[in-house]
């Protein structure tokens, strides 16, 4: 088989030169494009890489901080808890401080007792505004009021005064009251 010879047009011309050739500085664009496509996708990439780490540490920050306020939180609990408690300690300590005076006074008391007296019922009460004054209730088994005059003196020794007294003597009873005023020694 024989192939038929065909007349293939050229369509270069035969004269040279007709286009001058691109300088040497244009032959860069290529080189310079081709150089860019991978600046950016090295630039991209470091962008994916730095934006994953942001992500990351912001994620740790956010962690740490829950963790911090409920931590800021359990510690203020626990100053409030603890607050109360030395509130109620302090409450206490004032209490018994309060009442040390009291000791003396119902030392007395028992103290002046006689043989044929008893005690069937003391109360003594203090406000928390006037600690100062105390109400004093008594009632004593006995048949008279010596016994009563015994102690009210025993009182009177402690630099206690007796505000507006009642006594109630009757079926081998005697109920005192009386507001107990503390006085200070000039």
């Amino acid at each position: 088989m024989q192939i038929t010879e065909r007349q293939i047009d050229d369509f270069k011309s035969d004269r040279k030169d007709i286009t001058p050739p691109l300088p040497m500085v244009l032959r860069l664009v290529p080189l310079l494009f081709y150089c860019s496509i991978a600046v950016t996708v090295i630039l991209s990439s470091i962008f994916a890489v730095q934006f994953q780490l942001a992500v990351q540490k912001r994620d740790t920050h956010k962690t740490q901080s829950a963790s911090l306020v409920t931590q800021t939180q359990d510690a203020k609990n626990q100053r409030t808890a603890l607050e109360a408690q030395a509130k109620k300690a302090t409450d206490i300590q004032n209490w018994v401080a309060g009442s040390r005076s009291l000791q003396p006074l119902l030392v007395e008391i028992t103290r002046s007792m006689g043989s044929r007296s008893l005690i069937l019922d003391l109360r003594l009460d203090r406000e928390a505004e006037n600690p100062s004054q105390i109400r004093m209730g008594l009632s004593m088994g006995t048949d008279s009021t010596k016994q009563l005059d015994l102690t009210v003196e025993k009182i009177s020794s402690l630099n206690y005064r007796a505000f507006s007294p009642t006594q109630t003597l009757g079926r081998g009873m005697l109920d005192y009251k009386a507001t107990l005023v503390y006085k200070d020694q000039p």
